[in-house]
């Protein structure tokens, strides 16, 4: 049988991913890290981090994690994700047609964009519907959004948002402290109206149902994880995130899940920078004894 062409692949090249891949890399595996989009994750889209070490943006914390990996011996690679089998060795197949095999997989790919479950959703996507203050937020300078959702990323894209829009307001129940100008009304979206775009949202509260102006919605409610390639044979919890030891293995021994992926990971950049680093360790550990 043909020996892997790695000992590590890196599924996601968000900040979990690439630090699981730089200290693999630099105890000595040789690893891939694939990701259908720039490495960063989401971290391209944001600006200033207020739960980091220290002041920084998005882009500048997504640079040193990806120099990182690269100095370490990472190699990066671009690809979507589309097939996982085996046993250890892992295939691993891509959408643009590669395929890939190694001892091990880490599965960092986060969570899918929000949904709001409703049956005219698509047709208001890109047309008020939005995942990324950073990008869409210039486009509605003085006109009313909203942010459905208070998890992940919610409430820091709200307070981003407060630059741009004339009115934020963050649609949730468990939303606790909100960023300086961004308001809050309990319920939840169960209709979006408009002609010509997006104009105004239904929002029911108490059994009440009401209209509320809103020129966008920036969604994070209903974000699954994002693992459609990830077989049936991994053990998941009831929101399909993938179950996980201290380690971060898997049901499978030489599986691993870090970041938002992963069941019990809370949204907060250093937790997933440590998510990926004690993964690595336990990778390095977990091939040592194989060999």
């Amino acid at each position: 049988m043909d020996l892997p062409s790695f000992d590590v692949v890196i599924v996601g090249a968000g900040p979990a991913g690439l630090a699981a891949a730089t200290g693999i890399a630099r105890a000595g595996l040789k690893a891939l890290c694939l990701d259908k989009l720039a490495p960063g994750g989401a971290l391209i889209n944001l600006t200033t981090l207020h739960d980091y070490k220290e002041p920084s943006d998005g882009p500048q914390v997504a640079s040193e994690l990806t120099d990182d990996a690269t100095a370490a011996g990472v190699e990066l690679g671009f690809g979507e994700v589309v097939g996982l089998s085996g046993n250890g060795p892992w295939t691993i197949e891509t959408a643009e047609g590669e395929s890939h095999t190694s001892r091990a997989v880490v599965i960092a790919t986060g969570l899918a964009k929000g949904r709001l479950g409703l049956p005219e959703e698509d047709q208001y996507e890109g047309r008020g519907l939005s995942h990324c203050a950073s990008c869409d937020g210039p486009l509605y300078a003085g006109l009313p959004v909203i942010v459905a959702g208070a998890g992940g990323w919610a409430t820091h894209e709200a307070s981003e948002l407060t630059a741009f829009a004339g009115e934020v307001t963050i649609i949730d129940d468990t939303a606790d402290k909100l960023p300086d100008g961004v308001h809050r009304l309990d319920g939840r979206i169960v209709a979006l109206e408009g002609s010509n775009g997006l104009e105004s949202v239904v929002v029911e509260s108490a059994g009440a149902r009401k209209s509320v102006p809103a020129s966008a919605v920036f969604v994070y409610v209903g974000q699954s994880p994002a693992a459609e390639f990830v077989p049936d044979s991994l053990a998941r919890n009831a929101t399909g995130h993938i179950v996980v030891n201290e380690g971060g293995r898997t049901s499978a021994s030489t599986v691993f899940a870090v970041g938002d992926v992963r069941a019990g990971a809370r949204c907060f950049l250093a937790d997933a920078i440590a998510d990926g680093q004690r993964a690595a360790q336990a990778v390095v550990a977990a091939l040592a004894k194989t060999t």
